[in-house]
């Protein structure tokens, strides 16, 4: 009996097509605002339990391109879709418009859920930098209201207290990437004058109710200006009976995890939030 084989050309794209994830720009609307998701889904019928991620760049710089690399891992290495959100930014829109486009896109995604082949009763939260932060917000109002729920949070290197004065910001000021001064140049374009700084949408470290909350992996750097706020979330979220698992790499500065060619750490970090998202949508912890 003769074996049929495919043709050089169908096997290539049969292979691309295992691999390859699916990537689909959508565009919803946010308080009068366009506002650009991108969807990406494994291989599969699905449906698929979903990330939401919020890109970091300090509220200003960063986009759906420049964390777009994070986003195809997750999916790829976790088997979960991922929905990266590109809320309004700022000077163009000021706080709260980045809160109210992070809730739009989570609600949507809820009420959407079905046609995007989505299981969003295994939803999870995702972000880096200021998109920690939001992640973090998002698990509050999610929890005040008592829907969406979500199931997971994953903060990397957050920004947690737009207030905050630790002795990490001191020590790793100049010289370790993000400075003391381009953190302040952050918030300054984010914050309107006359708004509190002590809002917990803007510094969800100072909620003062942290019970009920999503599990937790939280990622600091050793050497990141931010890293004290990750630590006392980390203690805070605990005594409030949240488990936490808070892992920080030594030597390493904010943002190191964008630079897996660079750094063995930034490898064994998206590999073990890919584990951890893969543990918690699985029911195994």
């Amino acid at each position: 009996m003769t074996e049929t084989f495919l043709s050089v050309e169908n096997a290539r794209t049969a292979l691309r097509k295992s691999l390859v994830t699916g990537v689909r720009d959508l565009l919803i609307e946010s308080h009068g605002r366009p506002l650009p998701l991108r969807l990406y889904t494994p291989p599969g019928q699905g449906p698929f339990a979903v990330l939401m991620f919020f890109h970091g760049g300090g509220w200003v710089t960063g986009d759906l391109d420049t964390h777009d690399g994070f986003c195809r891992l997750m999916c790829e290495w976790a088997g979960c879709a991922v929905v990266a959100v590109d809320y309004a930014r700022p000077p163009e829109h000021v706080f709260p418009a980045a809160v109210e486009d992070c809730c739009t896109a989570t609600d949507w995604v809820v009420e959407q859920g079905a046609n995007l082949r989505l299981d969003t009763s295994r939803m999870a939260v995702a972000g880096g930098g200021s998109g920690g932060g939001l992640a973090a917000v998002i698990c509050q109002w999610a929890s005040a209201q008592g829907k969406p729920r979500l199931m997971f949070q994953l903060l990397l290197y957050p920004l947690l207290d737009c207030l905050a004065q630790n002795p990490s910001h001191e020590e790793f000021a100049e010289g370790y990437g993000l400075t003391a001064k381009m953190l302040e140049w952050y918030i300054e374009h984010y914050v309107p004058e006359g708004v509190s700084r002590a809002d917990p949408r803007l510094s969800p470290l100072r909620s003062k109710c942290l019970h009920g909350l999503p599990k937790a992996l939280i990622i600091t750097s050793e050497r990141d200006v931010l890293r004290d706020e990750g630590r006392a979330y980390a203690d805070r979220l605990k005594e409030a009976g949240v488990p936490v698992q808070h892992k920080e790499y030594p030597g390493m500065l904010h943002g190191f995890i964008n630079y897996p060619a660079k750094h063995d750490d930034a490898k064994r970090a998206l590999l073990l939030c890919a584990q951890a998202l893969q543990m918690q949508f699985r029911g195994e912890v």
